[in-house]
């Protein structure tokens, strides 16, 4: 009890001595938390797979490319230094074409995936409706997690979830409020609240499957759902289903809160290249050393809207100059607009895992940008210049 409460204090210490409380500066910049990619909670760890999936890296280059954004010209040189990139790296197929480390990271640094997460959250969720662990994402959550059944969650279905429509009262708009959203969920589990306990506690704010609104809670959910279903935690089903079939050559950290539940929302630890292999599974239609790790289906479904409000440019018709317009969103992935057909797992401080199918290539972007909520709308325009410079290579 003394060891948990230790470490529970000095998790707490972490967070709340962070800058989440203060202001926002004028331009709108989030502030950095502590060390933003050194875990602060407790972790387990999803074991690496005996034969990494083979990545080939020769004659790497720094690409660069211009594109227009907001009626400006730019580089894409240009955007990596004003978001404060960390890991870059971009890849055709499985060979890198340039990958680059700033400020003191390199190749075997962890970073923390915080909402890129969510698209590995679903990855393990849909392996488990394979398996027929989960009878159909139309169930409603409650018929695998009955605790929910007094929460708002009552009854909402797990496609609902999966989608940010459950219909629930959560408000993360805002990341410098330490009382809303995620980063309030997030000081309250390392000082010590569960984060079942919190999903508990969410309440109904109108019908499910109607409005898009991202809520970190939900994913919670979606793992939590998989754990149920599996009997195992969503830290060992996704190291048994997805880091070592995937053939991920590090181990990763996955953050918990201190009843040993997955955050699931964020704090995947992992590599670049890790991350990059993710992303390889999704452009191999969830293929991955000469298996299927992930269903062809799950992937196509997952990267595509199914309804009118989560269609690109319809996610925020109440802030139209929101950033997060640029994007649709699937079953926890951000879709891009247009017929190219490309999407992305976005974290919060620029976190990027994107794939372009048509051009067969991902890119990873791991940051410690302040102004990520600004900068996300730019993303994706930068990362098609470099996919379109790459594709030619």
């Amino acid at each position: 009890m003394f060891k948990r409460s230790l470490v529970v204090a000095i998790s707490a210490a972490a967070v709340l001595s962070a800058p989440w409380a203060a202001p926002a500066h004028a331009d709108g910049a989030l502030p950095l938390p502590l060390l933003p990619h050194v875990p602060f909670y407790f972790t387990d760890t999803a074991d690496a797979a005996n034969r990494p999936e083979s990545l080939t890296a020769q004659g790497l280059k720094a690409l660069d490319a211009t594109y227009v954004y907001n009626g400006k010209t730019r580089t894409v040189a240009d955007y990596l230094d004003r978001s404060s990139t960390r890991g870059f790296l971009v890849m055709k197929d499985n060979q890198i074409l340039d990958e680059r480390y700033f400020g003191g990271y390199s190749a075997t640094s962890r970073f923390n995936s915080w909402s890129v997460g969510k698209s590995i959250t679903s990855a393990a969720l849909g392996i488990a409706v394979s398996e027929g662990r989960i009878a159909s994402i139309d169930d409603p959550v409650t018929k695998y997690v009955p605790d929910l059944a007094k929460s708002g969650y009552n009854g909402v279905s797990i496609r609902n979830v999966l989608q940010m429509s459950s219909g629930t009262a959560y408000d993360e708009t805002d990341y410098t409020n330490p009382t809303k959203g995620s980063t309030a969920t997030t000081i309250r589990m390392v000082a010590g609240t569960s984060l079942t306990d919190q999903a508990k506690e969410i309440k109904r704010e109108r019908p499910a499957g109607t409005k898009w609104n991202y809520d970190s809670v939900d994913t919670f959910v979606l793992g939590w759902v998989v754990s149920k279903a599996t009997g195992k935690s969503l830290s060992d089903y996704v190291e048994d289903r997805i880091w070592k079939p995937a053939g991920m050559e590090t181990s990763a950290l996955i953050g918990k809160d201190y009843k040993g539940n997955a955050v699931g929302y964020c704090c995947y630890h992992a590599t670049v290249r890790d991350f990059a292999r993710f992303g390889l599974l999704y452009l191999r239609d969830g293929q991955a050393g000469g298996k299927q790790v992930l269903p062809a289906q799950w992937v196509k479904d997952s990267t595509h809207a199914s309804a009118p409000h989560l269609q690109p440019h319809n996610l925020r018709p109440d802030k139209p100059e929101s950033s997060e317009n640029n994007y649709g969103y699937g079953y926890q992935w951000w879709l891009g607009d247009g017929d190219r057909g490309d999407y992305s797992a976005i974290g919060i401080l620029g976190q990027f895992i994107y794939v372009s199918p048509k051009d067969g290539i991902v890119i990873v972007k791991n940051s410690e940008d302040l102004n990520s909520e600004v900068n996300m709308g730019e993303a994706i325009h930068a990362f098609r210049a470099i996919a379109d410079a790459a594709a030619k290579r």
